[in-house]
């Protein structure tokens, strides 16, 4: 999320900042996956009402205040686009954000952001109930052939020319289910059998070329738009097979650190109020610059902190009691929203 905050605060220092986004999104699908394939290795079956409990919880609550004040703020201080923000609200309450803003109908709404929950949302309509399928069919083998014929056909359906790409829930899917077989090929202990030296260049590599996309990188191009995002998921998932999965023998100690751990389980309400910070202080220090992304930073870590404590924690105590075993992973774990 820190990529995400910065890009929209100050565009000059990571204008691949985007990319937050599918690191995101990669991380969904390998925990959300994870706990899936846990519950149905310790019952036999994956519980729905359980999953769709325990994704309400975590979800809703932290939503709907942001939602409440992005229509206030949009109202009092900016009620050109106020408008666009309340067709925002109803559409990230209903979870197609995403498709409203990939046809035009938004343009300048303070909750266009909630178009990446919606697709997560749309996503995990059907891939708990395809998981139970195939794995009743066929076990983790077919599982995990399923999901890379699916990452297969989103790249080919890209290539088709479609439009708005970038926030199609059809033709962004793909960095989820990076995350999902990365998760199936865990439980079936895949990676334990690679040589620990090449987890370790794989990690280095996708973290490197993240580094020159957040650096450089233009989500508009062809490139991108075709075959890119995908390639960005599976640098995403180099870097996720070292610090989520961790093989024996392969340390992760920065992850350890209590900053990172604090930021990771108050990322989600980052990620929510950010934008809302961002617009409350933009009269005063300006859209874009260090002087924004400090003062809005600051705002927004204040702002989720007061939330996780006070609004959260109570919602996330009994979601706990909803699961079937921790999950681990550390800080990272703890930024997703599952």
């Amino acid at each position: 999320m820190v990529a995400v905050v910065t890009s929209h605060s100050w565009s000059q220092a990571l204008p691949g900042g985007w990319v937050g986004v599918d690191v995101f999104f990669v991380l969904s699908g390998y925990l959300i996956t994870t706990i899936l394939l846990s519950e149905h290795e310790r019952t036999g079956k994956i519980s729905f009402r359980r999953f769709y409990a325990r994704r309400a919880l975590r979800l809703f609550p932290a939503l709907g205040v942001t939602i409440l004040l992005g229509v206030v703020i949009a109202s009092l201080f900016y009620p050109a686009s106020a408008s666009d923000t309340v067709r925002e609200a109803i559409a990230a309450t209903l979870y197609v954000t995403n498709w409203l803003v990939a046809s035009g109908q938004v343009h300048s709404g303070l909750l266009i952001h909630t178009w990446t929950l919606a697709i997560e949302e749309q996503f995990y309509w059907t891939w708990p109930l395809a998981l139970a399928v195939v794995l009743r069919v066929g076990g983790r083998r077919l599982a995990l052939s399923m999901t890379l014929c699916l990452i297969a056909v989103i790249v080919l359906h890209r290539l088709t020319g479609v439009s708005a790409v970038y926030f199609r829930t059809d033709t962004r899917a793909d960095s989820l289910l990076v995350g999902c077989a990365i998760a199936i090929a865990a439980s079936m202990s895949l990676f334990d059998r690679v040589p620990r030296a090449w987890i370790s260049v794989a990690a280095a590599v996708g973290a490197s070329a993240l580094a020159v996309v957040c650096l450089t990188g233009e989500q508009t191009s062809p490139v991108m738009e075709t075959v890119g995002f995908t390639l960005v998921a599976l640098a995403a998932g180099g870097v996720v097979v070292i610090v989520a999965v961790r093989p024996a023998g392969v340390p992760v100690r920065i992850l350890s650190t209590p900053a990172l751990q604090w930021v990771g389980m108050r990322s989600y309400g980052v990620y929510l109020y950010h934008p809302l910070c961002l617009a409350l202080l933009a009269p005063r220090i300006g859209l874009d610059g260090p002087v924004t992304l400090l003062g809005s930073g600051a705002l927004t870590l204040a702002a989720a902190a007061v939330s996780y404590r006070y609004l959260e924690t109570p919602f996330l105590r009994r979601k706990k009691s909803l699961e079937v075993r921790p999950v681990a992973g550390g800080a990272v774990v703890a930024a997703t929203t599952g």
